[in-house]
Formats: structure tokens, sequence, C-alpha cells
């Protein structure tokens, strides 16, 4: 019998920016169809546009989506995690 998939909601990480954060560890995440939930309400500006560049850019190469949840806060996530329907569900509740 297959193993069934946890829903793309429980498979999230969420991300708190900080410093020591390695952002091709991110990347890694992503690459193994892990969606991230990332804030940046205490990181530089600066920083904040190279690492949601960077991500995006990875996204893209995944053909995934972005949405930004709130400000400072977005979702990193393939297309296929969408599918489920449980990361529109959480968007839609948390979204300014």
């Amino acid at each position: 019998m297959a193993k069934k998939r946890k829903k793309a909601i429980d498979r999230v990480e969420f991300v708190y920016m900080e410093k020591k954060v390695d952002v091709f560890k991110l990347a890694d995440l992503l690459l193994r169809g892990v969606p991230l939930i990332t804030n940046f309400e205490e990181y530089e500006p600066i920083e904040s546009n190279k690492v949601i560049t960077f991500l995006s850019g990875v996204t893209y190469a995944l053909d995934g989506e972005i949405e930004m949840i709130q400000n400072k806060i977005f979702l990193f996530a393939t297309k296929e995690d969408y599918k489920d329907g449980s990361l529109r569900k959480f968007v839609k509740e948390y979204k300014e």
C-alpha cells in the first residue's frame, strides 16, 4: 500500500528570518518539496530583498508560486503543493 503524502500545510516550514539563516538550506527545503513561510519583519530591508529574489528564482525554477500573506511574510511553494487546497485555505485565512 502506498504511503499517503501529508497535506502541504502539514509540511510547511515556518522560518523567522535572522542573520544566521542559511538561504541555501532554505532553497534545499524547497527542492525537497517543503513549502516555506518566511517572516522578514525584523530582517534588514536590503537583505530581505536579496533573499526574496533568490527564493523567488528557486520557486520559479520549480514551477512554483509566491504569495505575500502579510507585509514581510511570504509563502514559497510549488504549484503541486497548492493542489490539495490546504495552502490556499491558509493564505485566505491569514492574508491581509
